[in-house]
């Protein structure tokens, strides 16, 4: 029997996650900038944070299997909102200063990304508790993500220029505590699979290993990951700052966070069934997006650009979420999903250095253009690559058979 409270509890759990991550990451800095005046170290704190995060995904993914996937989120989120909550205690008793900031932050990443891994792997049940199909759910959550990318970070200022930031942080800590009593709410179905034989942490990369498909979509994943993040963080900044225009920046970003929510929403309502139609659609986009960029001219090509790739964001993460849901063995779920998780925050930063390389060499439009030769790489792989079709495409009997104890 489905339950109408699961699938709302899930999408609160979410969103209230998603907003306290997307403010913690601009209020994190706000305080470092206030404590200490060194705006280089508030990037030691965020660089800090980014090994212990690829470990913790590693470990949580692992820990998901082992323990259960809602007990698993439930944890995480209350640690979440423990080491945020600290900042503000540490704060009151004895000050904070940079050792404090980056223990503290540390503690807080390797709590998110289990988090997040947990409620991805979460997703089937979710489905089959609240009778909603999975291309929906996955589209849902992936609206929740093009959301908090647009409103979380604009809230999280709004936040700090009417409140003390102390105040912001307990905020944050807040949502993250209501995410975990979401999830511990949240009605699912009784479970029904087998535990797996292989209990090592390393199963997940073997199992991705042995699977061609798997593999492919992993380096599709990682090969889009590792343009994307020079993309936001190097390319875009430099060319608004040449342009004197920060303001426009902020459009730019607002355009691919709009573009993604609402590729999100049309994989839902338009693409249901039609995986690969949507798959082949997505790649598109992202090539035409990257061409559109690349030519660095003014606001509006770069805008459709970014707003193209948002478009093609939309589409592909509910695609890769469902297809991990429904292809990998319950049992490894947690694992899988924490290697994919794990290898991602390993290539983003290698993406930054690899542009930072280029870019000593070369200027801005060459950086944009090969930027574009890469998107270009990754989407004629991910069309051509054989047996990723028949990977993607739907099953016909679905997930819902088999669960494993969900915690």
């Amino acid at each position: 029997m489905t339950s109408k409270t699961t699938l709302p509890l899930y999408l609160t759990a979410t969103a209230t996650s998603l907003f306290g991550n997307s403010a913690i990451a601009i209020v994190l800095p706000w305080l470092v900038l206030e404590r200490t005046g060194d705006p280089a170290m508030a990037g030691t704190v965020a660089a800090a944070s980014a090994l212990p995060g690829a470990i913790a995904a590693f470990a949580g993914g692992h820990l998901i299997d082992k323990v259960g996937r809602r007990r698993m989120s439930v944890l995480s989120d209350i640690g979440s909102a423990i080491a945020v909550a600290a900042l503000a205690i540490v704060d009151a008793a004895v000050g904070l200063n940079v050792g404090w900031f980056i223990a503290l932050g540390v503690l807080g990443a390797l709590f998110d990304v289990p988090g997040m891994t947990a409620r991805e792997t979460l997703l089937a049940n979710v489905s089959e508790s609240s009778g909603v199909a999975l291309d929906k759910v996955a589209s849902l959550r992936g609206m929740l993500f093009g959301l908090s990318f647009l409103a979380g970070p604009a809230l999280a200022g709004w936040l700090l220029a009417l409140l003390p930031a102390i105040t912001v942080v307990w905020l944050t800590a807040a949502c993250s505590a209501l995410a975990a009593l979401a999830i511990g709410l949240m009605p699912l179905l009784p479970s029904t699979a087998a535990a797996t034989d292989d209990n090592s942490p390393l199963a997940g990369f073997s199992h991705i290993w042995r699977s061609r498909p798997l593999l492919t979509l992993l380096v599709v994943s990682l090969g889009s990951m590792l343009l994307v993040a020079p993309l936001l963080s190097i390319v875009l900044p430099a060319h608004f700052v040449t342009l004197a225009a920060p303001g426009l920046l902020g459009l730019s970003l607002s355009a691919y966070a709009v573009g993604t929510m609402t590729g999100s929403g049309i994989y839902g309502w338009a693409f249901r069934g039609r995986r690969w139609a949507a798959w082949v659609v997505a790649n598109l986009l992202y090539v035409v997006s990257a061409v559109l960029i690349a030519t660095l001219d003014g606001f509006w090509l770069v805008a459709a650009g970014m707003a193209a790739a948002g478009l093609g964001s939309g589409l592909l993460q509910p695609i890769s979420t469902v297809v991990l849901t429904e292809q990998v063995p319950d049992a490894l779920r947690g694992r899988v999903f924490g290697a994919y998780a794990a290898l991602a925050m390993v290539v983003s930063p290698l993406g930054l250095g690899l542009m930072a390389l280029v870019l000593s060499g070369a200027d801005l439009r060459t950086g944009a253009w090969i930027l574009a030769a890469g998107w270009l790489l990754v989407g004629v792989y991910a069309l051509i690559a054989p047996g990723l079709k028949g990977f993607i495409e739907p099953r016909a009997e679905g997930v819902h058979a088999e669960h494993r104890p969900v915690g």
